[in-house]
């Protein structure tokens, strides 16, 4: 019993910032979300780094609207990965609330945008997917992007798209999203804290390959659950010690949300969603020995 006490504690605590986030992020999301897609499909040229920055902004409808822009060819295949790469979904939000992991939040943003914009250059040198844009040229990217992002939802089934309630918005929203994240927090560190009790801490460290340089690749695994509940779980992981901050970092570069469901389901290029999920993969394991190697023990 005392183990949910425990648990419950440790998570109310976090309960007052994560709300006052969670407004601040809505209200974001709310007044400049559907105006993100548009700027990234005008300047195109400069996706991967708008896209890494746009990204990392801790909103769960952005990468909905990039997956829809990229299915549309209004993107390139860089700018998806960059904000795809920079996409934190609650990890930002999460690691806040938690004042000794709060000083984290701005090396972990400068790192992800650091690699999103990286790669995903890196990815539009090699395959001049630039070229991409090119063929929505004549078209009225605006009447793209409203098209691409209209029936698309968040990952609390509101919408991303002009036709949003004010007050599901900025009110219904952020509280649902608070209480879904409280109850995921309090299930998570409930369970953790019974496996630490039953089985101790050093075993789960080496069920999740802690040290060795499988940890990222496993965490890279974690973070295509396309559920904000991935994001949860990477940082709750980190948080009790269970993972490294390398691992958490390729986790999360791997999380794309909702945005990979959306993808999956509406690219009819099989092997280019396949290719994209293989680089997505791919680039968060490297970024995360590499992270591991050098991070501080």
């Amino acid at each position: 019993m005392y183990l949910l006490r425990d648990a419950f504690t440790d998570t109310v605590r976090l309960l007052p910032l994560l709300t006052v986030v969670y407004f601040f992020v809505s209200f974001l999301e709310y007044r400049y979300g559907d105006r993100m897609g548009a700027f990234l499909a005008h300047f195109h040229k400069f996706g991967p780094c708008l896209g890494a920055l746009f990204g990392c902004i801790p909103q769960c409808g952005f990468s909905v609207v990039a997956s829809a822009l990229y299915v549309k060819r209004v993107v390139s295949v860089g700018t998806l990965l960059a904000v795809f790469l920079s996409t934190s979904d609650e990890a930002v939000p999460i690691l806040l609330s938690m004042p000794d992991k709060a000083h984290l939040v701005g090396i972990l943003i400068i790192i992800k945008v650091a690699i999103a914009i990286s790669a995903g250059m890196a990815v539009d040198l090699v395959l001049h997917s630039m070229k991409i844009s090119k063929l929505k040229k004549s078209a009225s990217l605006d009447a793209i992007c409203e098209n691409a992002v209209m029936g698309h939802s968040g990952c609390c089934s509101h919408g991303v798209d002009r036709e949003r309630s004010k007050i599901k918005s900025l009110l219904i929203h952020p509280l649902w999203h608070t209480a879904k994240i409280f109850v995921f927090l309090f299930a998570l560190s409930a369970a953790l804290n019974y496996l630490i009790y039953l089985i101790g801490e050093d075993k789960i460290g080496g069920i999740l390959l802690n040290g060795t340089v499988f940890q990222p690749f496993l965490a890279s695994i974690m973070g295509l659950i396309p559920n904000c509940f991935a994001s949860v779980l990477l940082v709750g992981l980190f948080a009790k010690g269970a993972i490294s901050f390398g691992s958490m970092v390729a986790g999360l570069c791997a999380g794309a949300g909702l945005g990979m469901l959306v993808l999956v389901k509406e690219n009819k290029d099989t092997k280019d969603t396949i290719s994209i999920i293989g680089l997505l993969i791919g680039i968060s394991f490297i970024a995360g020995v590499i992270i591991q190697m050098v991070s501080p023990k």
